[in-house]
């Protein structure tokens, strides 16, 4: 789960403020003053990441009405590759088809809970899902029609052994949405515990010279 820049920007230094305050003003150890600290930061995460559920900006310039708008283009797509098939016979390239359109959906449901990766779902849109849409219908429309071109039966099967290709594609574009959350959990773990170590080294300094 991620929020917007400002999002982040302060849940860490809200978590950093927590973490010096329990360290300055009680008797807790560190440990517990660093769970302090990281509790702080994730109540912010989660005050933060609520904007998105709101029509209001949920990422750096990004809208809800901008989400939902590129969700509803993505689903007009799968919904008329699944209309485009449901006259075959083959069940098994139904079943192809079926699978291609539930990796997309689940990229639409990814980006529904993480607003970061819009510019991947709409590059997948346009450079994945709707040529895929446009060889699912004609291959439908050219499957059923009667009587079929001479040639026709050469260019269905080109078609069907496609389909495997198609969805390693689309796997792999649902890997690179997957690859931003792992390493954008990675950055805000890392930015933290810089911030916390800092806070430790200034807090020993500090002690250290009243002591003298």
């Amino acid at each position: 789960m991620r929020t917007s820049t400002s999002g982040r920007i302060v849940s860490i230094i809200v978590g950093a403020a927590v973490f010096a305050a329990l360290n300055f003003m009680t008797a807790l150890a560190l440990p517990f003053t660093l769970i302090g600290g990281i509790l702080g930061w994730l109540v912010t995460i989660l005050l933060f990441s609520s904007d998105k559920s709101s029509g209001k900006i949920v990422y750096d310039g990004t809208t809800k009405s901008e989400i939902d708008s590129t969700i509803k283009a993505g689903r007009k797509l799968t919904n008329g590759m699944r209309v485009a098939v449901h006259r075959l016979t083959q069940t098994e390239i139904k079943n192809q088809v079926e699978e291609l359109c539930r990796i997309a959906e689940s990229m639409f449901e990814m980006l529904r809970k993480d607003p970061n990766d819009l510019r991947i779902v709409k590059q997948f849109i346009s450079h994945y899902l709707e040529p895929t849409h446009k060889i699912i219908v004609k291959y439908a429309e050219l499957a059923t029609v009667r009587p079929m071109p001479a040639d026709a039966v050469e260019t269905l099967e080109r078609t069907e052994k496609s389909l495997a290709n198609i969805r390693a594609t689309f796997l792999k574009q649902k890997e690179r949405m997957l690859s931003n959350d792992v390493m954008d959990l990675d950055t805000e773990i890392k930015v933290f515990e810089t911030l916390t170590k800092d806070i430790k080294i200034n807090t020993n300094t500090d002690t250290s010279t009243s002591s003298r």
